[in-house]
Formats: C-alpha cells, structure tokens, sequence
C-alpha cells in the first residue's frame, strides 16, 4: 500500500476520533456496570457492607422460589401487551381523526390536550390519579355517585384483581400523546399526502383510507412507536411506586420496584442485582431486537 494511502487512512480516522471517543466512553461505562452487576448477582453481597465473596447461583435460586418474583415477572408481561396495543391503537385513531381535519378549528386545542401528560412527570401523573382513585372521595367515584350510579363505583388500585389493570390505564394516558404526536409526522409524507387524495378522488371512506392507504405506509412509523412503548413499559416503576407501592400485598409490584426494595430497603445486594440481570434478559430477548428491527424499517 502506498504512503499517500496509509496519510489518507490516517487522516480519516484522525477525524473520526473526536466523534467516537464520547461512543466508546459510553460502551465502556455502559458494558463495565452491566459486568459489574452480573458479578453482584453471583456474590454473597447482603448488608450494607459490600462482600463480593463468590456465592454462585444463590441469589438466583432464592429469586425463583419467591412466588412474589412470578407474580412481578407476570405483571412485567402484562405492562408489555396490555400497555403497549391499546396506546398504539387508540394513537392511530387519534391521529387520524386530528390529521383528517374532522374537529377543524379546535384540532391545535385537541392536539395540545393529548400531548400535554408526555410532559409530565410519573410521580405527577400517579399523584393525580392516586387522588381519582381513592374509593372514598376520589374523583372518580365522586362523579359515579352525583350521577347516580353508585353501584358503579370501585375500590380501583384497592382490588388485587384488578388494581394493574387501572395502574396501565394510567400509562395509556401519559404516552398517547408522544405516541399521536409520531404517528402524525407520519401520516405527512408528499406522497402519502397524494395517495389519501387519490383515495378520496375515487370516493374511497375514510375508514377505507386509513385501513387501505395509511396504515401499510406508515409502517415504520408504528414500529417505532411500540418500540418506544415497549421500553417504558418494561422499565416501569414510578406509577407503581408512587400508586400502589406494589400492593395490595404485592399484587401489582414489578421488577422493577422489587429491585429497588431488595437493594435499598433489604440490603440484599445480590438479589437486586440478580434482579436486574432479568430485568436486561428481557429487554434482551424481547425489546432489542425488535427495536433494531424497526429502527431499519424506519431508515428504509
């Protein structure tokens, strides 16, 4: 290889470096902890004193005999489906109907109505509804009980049966509208622009447009959103910390918050890190590839 070659080589990577070294810190930091917690989980660590003496799979055996353990991993599974379809489903429509000019001339209000809980925080959110949700003067069986319908009324996040379910509700609220928000820079390409009006020209319903026209092209669109969905969902912690704390008992607790108690308030080092282990197994099998899958589908 000649000189002028090896000078050109070397001034490429001599530009690259500046932009690579942040990236290589990051995967450094990044792999180092997740290393060092692996290590943790196989330790004896528990107290407040570190002790990395080898412990094998202890920890890990002593999680799976929990019944609290499959009762979070169960939650866990639900926050994923039960979080993620209607959020995605009900966005597509809310977008749609925006995008339509159905509700012309207050369609910036509608707009900034669903986007504003994106901008809060989950420990505003859950203390909102902890105050919707309270069976005695909550807000909402306050409201059963004005119009009659007291039979109506619920124990809400007091119900082990169904407390998770109105703890997801929540999630749907907070991420409909970051969810509306992309589905709607989707729906704005030219040439999809050109295709509804096509669609329309021909006479074509608008349930037809959206079902026949939008959806197949907005595809990238969609796998980004569950994507995004699929990682909160997963990580979820604040609403149940901030709702329920897990409970009733531990009825709708998830790793998540399992692991924060386990490391900070039991001392067991070991087992929260074990813990984490699982929670990154998941991400691993079920969240990463899908999400790589549908970054790539987006750049087509």
């Amino acid at each position: 290889m000649s000189t002028s070659s090896h000078a050109v080589r070397f001034a490429r990577v001599r530009e690259a470096a500046p932009f690579a070294l942040p990236l290589l810190v990051f995967l450094l930091v990044l792999y180092g902890m997740l290393a060092w917690t692996v290590y943790t989980s196989l330790s004896d660590w528990q107290g407040t004193a570190p002790n990395y003496t080898f412990a094998g799979l202890k920890w890990y055996r002593f999680m799976v005999g929990l019944d609290r353990f499959w009762v979070d991993l169960d939650n866990n599974l639900r926050w994923l489906v039960l979080g993620v379809v209607p959020t995605t489903v009900l966005a597509l429509c809310v977008a749609y109907l925006l995008e339509i000019g159905a509700v012309r001339g207050i369609e910036a209000y509608l707009r900034t109505l669903v986007l504003y809980p994106a901008a809060m925080s989950f420990v505003v959110t859950g203390t909102i509804w902890s105050w919707m949700y309270q069976a005695d003067r909550g807000v909402l069986n306050t409201l059963l009980r004005a119009a009659g319908l007291e039979r109506l009324t619920s124990g809400y996040t007091t119900d082990p049966a169904t407390a998770t379910y109105w703890l997801i509700l929540i999630f749907v609220w907070q991420y409909l509208g970051l969810a509306v928000l992309i589905l709607q820079a989707s729906f704005r390409s030219v040439e999809l622009q050109e295709m509804v009006e096509s669609a329309t020209l021909d006479g074509a319903s608008r349930l037809r447009i959206l079902i026949a026209v939008l959806i197949p092209n907005i595809r990238g669109g969609i796998l980004v959103v569950v994507s995004l969905l699929l990682i909160s969902a997963l990580k979820v912690f604040d609403i149940v910390y901030v709702v329920t704390f897990g409970g009733p008992g531990y009825a709708t607790d998830v790793l998540a918050l399992f692991q924060f108690i386990a490391t900070y308030q039991q001392h067991l080092v070991a087992l929260g890190s074990g813990l984490a282990v699982v929670i990154f197994a998941l991400a691993f099998i079920i969240i990463i590839p899908y999400t790589i899958y549908a970054l790539q589908r987006w750049f087509e």
